[in-house]
């Protein structure tokens, strides 16, 4: 799989990117560019979920932009991604990856 830098941070190319370079080989699921990160997110969440139910030995992956609102989505989506084995990761600014741990109690 190529994987081409991308030079907008934010976009769900430079997301995807980043993802597939952390995540060789991985199913990888992101928001599509929106303005409304709420309904980018429950996107690239169910479609996660359809690439979990096809491929269910697989890694799958959702990836975002390291931004305040899409780290509370996935926060308040735990117990489902941990239910249904879809690791969640932040990509920053410079392309790296961030993956989403649980905070413990």
């Amino acid at each position: 799989m190529t994987v081409t830098d991308i030079a907008t941070w934010g976009t769900a190319d430079h997301v995807r990117a980043a993802l597939e370079r952390q995540l060789e080989g991985a199913l990888v699921e992101v928001p599509h560019d929106d303005d409304a990160p709420r309904w980018a997110f429950s996107e690239a969440l169910r479609r996660s979920l359809m690439l979990r139910q096809k491929n269910p030995f697989d890694v799958v992956a959702i990836g975002m932009p390291d931004l305040l609102r899409y780290r509370d989505l996935v926060a308040g989506s735990e117990v489902t991604l941990r239910a249904t084995n879809i690791d969640a990761y932040f990509i920053r600014e410079d392309g790296s990856a961030e993956q989403y741990v649980p905070e413990t109690e």
